[in-house]
C-alpha cells in the first residue's frame, strides 16, 4: 500500500515514515503542500496522513487536494487537539491526538483503510476485465460462470485486484482479510493464495499473473506484462525478475511455521 505523510518538521516526518515502512507500507513524507501535489504518489497514495499542527488546516486547501486526489480514499489527522479536524475531517477519515507512539498510528492506520477497504467491498458489483465480483453472493463471475468463493477468498482475491501491479505486504493482507488476528501463520495465508489461484484459473488463465515477493507478500499483474510467460509455464524459466525495490524486509512479518 502506498502512504503519502505532509508533515512539516523532518525529525517528526522521518519517524513517521520510518514507522510506517518497518510495518510493511511504502510511504514518502513532504514538507510542503506544493512538493506533495507535485509528486505522483500523491494520485496513486491509498491513504493521506496530514499534521494538522505544522501545517496550517484550511478547508479550502484539504477540499482541493480531495477534489484532486482522494476524493473516494480516506485521510488520517494528527495534531494536538481534537477539535481543530471538526469541520474538516470526513466519515472514515483518521483523527490522532498527539502525543502518539508507534503502535496508535499503526493501529490507527489499519483502521482507517480498513474502513475505506469494507465500503468499496461492499459495492454491488465490481469488474475488473472478465471478472465480475459479486460481494452479497461471495463469488466471481468469470466470462459468465460462477465461481464460489469462502469469505476470506473473495476478500484476498478482491483485495489483489483493487491493488493491481502493486506490491501488496503479507502484513496488510492479513490486516484486511483476517482482520482481528494481524499475526496469522504464514501457510495459512499461503493456502488461500494457492486456493484463489486455482480456483481463479491464474494457472492456465493468460489475463493475469500472480507473483510471490520474496520476504515482502504478492502483486496481481496484467499478463501483457511479461509477454513470455505463457512459454515460461511449460519451460524451464523461473519466471519473471522482481524489482529492487519490491525485494524488501516487510519489519513486521507474518509468523513463519519453521
Amino acid at each position: 500500500m502506498k502512504l503519502v505523510a505532509l508533515e512539516s518538521d523532518p525529525n517528526h516526518q522521518w519517524s513517521l515514515t520510518r514507522t510506517l515502512r518497518q510495518a510493511g507500507y511504502h510511504c514518502r513524507g513532504y514538507q510542503t503542500v506544493h512538493a506533495l501535489m507535485e509528486s505522483p504518489w500523491a494520485e496513486e497514495a491509498d491513504l493521506a496522513i496530514i499534521d494538522g499542527d505544522g501545517v496550517h488546516l484550511d478547508m479550502r486547501l484539504i477540499e482541493r487536494l480531495r477534489q484532486r486526489f482522494w476524493s473516494d480514499r480516506p485521510m488520517l489527522f494528527i495534531g494536538s487537539r481534537d477539535y481543530q479536524f471538526g469541520h474538516i475531517a470526513r466519515d472514515g477519515d483518521g483523527r490522532l491526538v498527539r502525543p502518539i507512539s508507534a503502535s496508535s498510528l499503526l493501529k490507527c492506520v489499519r483502521a482507517t483503510l480498513g474502513r475505506a477497504w469494507d465500503r468499496y467491498a461492499n459495492l454491488d458489483t465490481v469488474r475488473f476485465g472478465q471478472y465480475l465480483f459479486e460481494p452479497h453472493g461471495r463469488s466471481v463471475l468469470i466470462n459468465g460462470a460462477r465461481v464460489a468463493l469462502t469469505r476470506k477468498e473473495y476478500s484476498l482475491a478482491l483485495l489483489l485486484f483493487r491493488n493491481l501491479s502493486r506490491p501488496v505486504s503479507r502484513v496488510y493482507i492479513a490486516g484486511c482479510v483476517w482482520r482481528h488476528d494481524e499475526r496469522i501463520n504464514t501457510r495459512t495465508m499461503t493456502t488461500h493464495i494457492s486456493a484463489i489461484r486455482a480456483k481463479l484459473r491464474f494457472r492456465e488463465n493468460a489475463d493475469y499473473v500472480l507473483i510471490p515477493i520474496y520476504n515482502y507478500g504478492y502483486r496481481l499483474d496484467p499478463a501483457i506484462r511479461y509477454p513470455l510467460m505463457s512459454d515460461e509455464r511449460n519451460g524451464d524459466s523461473p519466471g519473471p525478475m522482481l524489482t529492487d525495490e519490491c525485494q524488501v524486509d516487510s519489519g513486521l512479518s507474518v509468523e513463519s511455521t519453521s
